[in-house]
């Protein structure tokens, strides 16, 4: 029988699933962490062929990419009988993990760029903007759209097959959209350019559902 392979990029969205679980059902901020065994476990309840070590090795992708925080739990016991002893790490959401699932708030202030690793403003890189959304969209009809690309920026800066090049000009693409969006009148033809723009991204498996979301309300809306 042949091994299920499985793309790192979904290994990443469910355990950024399972960190949110654990998180929306915690009781305090001790337990809102969670070692990597436990989180492992969580993971493996969707998808049972993952190892231990695959979960471990993209937690540090994560957290590297600044979704999830590492934090050391010192064993006070076993310092005080041994001396030495190394800490333990437990793992959850960092803000920007936070907000790959509940962005939108107006008190929402994590970065435009989790995800993206090197952001230096040397000019060799595109700054998009310093916002991290339009909190003023003129046309209220326009909002569930403006919310499903920014759904969708997230998912993209949280993908390891893409470059950070490529994370860039696609979060350009999706900006311009969100940017006519809060227009009274959105210029068609810019939205379509951009919509055109992104629309490979429908073939990626852990963004399409996003891709074609937004995608479809466009079209709907604007007959493209």
């Amino acid at each position: 029988m042949a091994t299920k392979i499985i793309d790192n990029d979904v290994v990443r969205e469910h355990i950024l699933t399972a960190l949110h679980n654990i998180l929306t059902k915690a009781r305090s901020r001790g337990s809102q962490m969670v070692g990597i065994r436990d989180l492992a476990q969580e993971v493996k309840t969707v998808e049972p062929n993952l190892k231990e070590n695959q979960v471990a090795s993209n937690v540090t992708f994560l957290v590297q990419n600044g979704f999830v925080e590492e934090m050391p739990i010192e064993n006070y016991f076993a310092k005080k009988q041994f001396g030495g002893a190394k800490p333990s790490y437990k793992y959850r959401l960092t803000r920007e993990g936070l907000a790959y699932f509940d962005h939108g708030s107006k008190f929402d202030k994590s970065s435009v760029f989790a995800g993206i690793g090197d952001i230096s403003g040397n000019g060799n890189n595109i700054i998009i903007g310093n916002q991290n959304s339009i909190t003023s969209i003129a046309n209220t009809q326009y909002s569930e759209g403006h919310r499903l690309a920014e759904d969708l920026r997230r998912r993209v800066n949280a993908l390891g097959e893409l470059t950070d090049e490529e994370k860039i000009f696609i979060q350009s693409d999706i900006e311009t959209i969100k940017s006519q969006l809060a227009k009274p009148k959105p210029d068609v033809g810019i939205i379509q350019k951009a919509k055109e723009n992104i629309a490979f991204l429908a073939d990626i498996v852990t963004v399409a559902v996003p891709t074609i979301a937004l995608l479809t309300w466009i079209g709907t809306q604007f007959h493209i």
